[in-house]
C-alpha cells in the first residue's frame, strides 16, 4: 500500500522521482532558472498562451516539505527563484517573460505562441555554459517578423547547429509544420562579458555615426512644430509632430539594424547547417531510413561517417578544415 501511494505521488509530479507534472512555464519543485547543464526538449508548438492563462496559487505554493527539501539541496538559487514565481502570482503567464514585450506580440494579438515562450524558458533554465537542443517550427528561423526572437538567442548563446527536418516528420502526429532542430550553448560568464562589450561598442559607434544628422533634423522638425504652435496652425503642427515621431522611429530602427550587423561582424563564429531528407519516420508513421546518426537503416549509399552527427563532429573538431574540404555546413 505504501509503495502504491508513493508511486502515485511520483506520477502526479511531486518531484521526488524527477517527474514534474506541469506546463513548464513556471518554476515548480526543483525546476528553476540557471539549474541545468543540459536541456533537450520537443515542446508543443502551434498553440498559444492566452491572456486568461495566469500564474495560479497552485503554481507558486509548494508544500512545506518540498520547499525545505529544495532549499536544502539548492540554497539561495532556489529561494530566489521561488521568490520570483511567488511575486508573479495572479499575473498572465506571458507577462512573466521578456520576449512578448520585445516583439509586442502579446499586446498586439492578446496571445503569444508557445514556442516563443519555450525558447526563453529553456535558455533561462540553463546554467552559464549549459547546452540546449530544441525542436522548433522553421518560421522561428526565417520569418522576418520573428527577428527579435533570433536576436534574443544571439544575445545569450552561441548557436552550434541547425538541422532542418523534412516537412512530413511530424505529420503522423498531426503536425504539418516544417520543423528544425536548434542546438546552442548558453554563454559562459566570460563569453557573455565579451559579447556585451562588443554589442555596446557597436551601438556606440553607430550612435556616433548618426548623431550629427539626427541632431540637425530633429532641430529642424522641432522648430517647425514651434512655428506652427506660435501661428496657431493646428494642421501644420500635427503634421510636423507626426513627421518628427516617424523620423525618430525610423532612425532608431536604422541604428539598431546597423549596430546588429556590425556586432555580427565582430562576434564571428561558424554554425553547422544540415538539410535532412530521411529521419527515420514516414509521413504515415512507418519506420524509414535515417541519416541523422550511424544506425542500421541508413539511406542507400550513405556511409556512417557521412551522417549528420558524424559530419557535425568533424565540423566541431576543426570548422575551418571542414569548410575547406567542402563539408555540408
Amino acid at each position: 500500500m505504501a509503495r502504491t501511494s508513493k508511486m502515485n505521488m511520483i506520477m502526479h509530479g511531486d518531484g521526488h522521482g524527477g517527474v514534474h507534472h506541469h506546463n513548464g512555464f513556471i518554476n515548480v519543485n526543483g525546476i528553476f532558472e540557471a539549474r541545468f547543464d543540459l536541456v533537450l526538449t520537443n515542446p508543443p508548438f502551434g498553440a498559444n498562451v492566452e491572456p486568461s492563462d495566469r500564474v495560479t496559487d497552485a503554481d507558486v505554493r509548494p508544500t512545506d516539505d518540498a520547499r525545505r527539501r529544495y532549499a536544502e539541496d539548492y540554497g539561495r538559487l532556489y529561494e530566489e527563484a521561488q521568490a520570483r514565481v511567488e511575486a508573479s502570482r495572479g499575473r498572465p503567464i506571458a507577462e512573466v517573460f521578456e520576449l512578448p514585450r520585445r516583439g509586442g506580440e502579446g499586446k498586439r494579438l492578446g496571445k503569444v505562441k508557445t514556442e516563443i515562450l519555450f525558447i526563453e524558458r529553456c535558455l533561462a533554465l540553463l546554467r552559464p555554459g549549459g547546452r540546449l537542443g530544441i525542436v522548433l517550427p522553421e518560421g522561428i528561423f526565417n520569418n522576418p517578423s520573428l527577428a527579435y526572437v533570433r536576436e534574443f538567442c544571439e544575445d545569450r548563446a552561441r548557436i552550434r547547429a541547425v538541422v532542418s527536418l523534412p516537412q512530413e516528420t511530424f505529420l503522423s502526429s498531426g503536425a504539418s509544420v516544417k520543423a528544425s532542430l536548434l542546438f546552442l550553448d548558453r554563454f559562459t560568464a566570460e563569453e557573455q562579458a565579451d559579447y556585451d562589450g562588443k554589442r555596446e561598442a557597436a551601438a556606440a559607434e553607430i550612435d556616433a555615426k548618426y548623431a550629427p544628422e539626427i541632431a540637425a533634423e530633429t532641430a529642424r522638425l522641432e522648430a517647425a512644430v514651434e512655428t506652427a504652435r506660435r501661428e496657431k496652425d493646428k494642421g501644420a503642427r500635427k503634421q510636423a509632430e507626426v513627421e518628427l515621431r516617424e523620423y525618430r522611429r525610423r532612425m532608431e530602427e536604422t541604428k539598431a539594424r546597423e549596430a546588429r550587423a556590425l556586432l555580427r561582424e565582430r562576434f564571428v563564429y561558424p554554425i553547422f547547417l544540415y538539410e535532412a531528407e530521411k529521419v527515420g519516420i514516414t509521413a504515415t508513421g512507418e519506420p524509414d531510413a535515417n541519416e541523422l546518426y550511424p544506425n542500421a537503416n541508413l539511406p542507400a549509399g550513405m556511409k556512417p561517417e557521412d551522417t549528420c552527427l558524424e559530419l557535425y563532429r568533424r565540423f566541431r573538431d576543426d570548422p575551418e578544415a571542414f569548410l575547406r574540404g567542402g563539408g555540408a555546413a
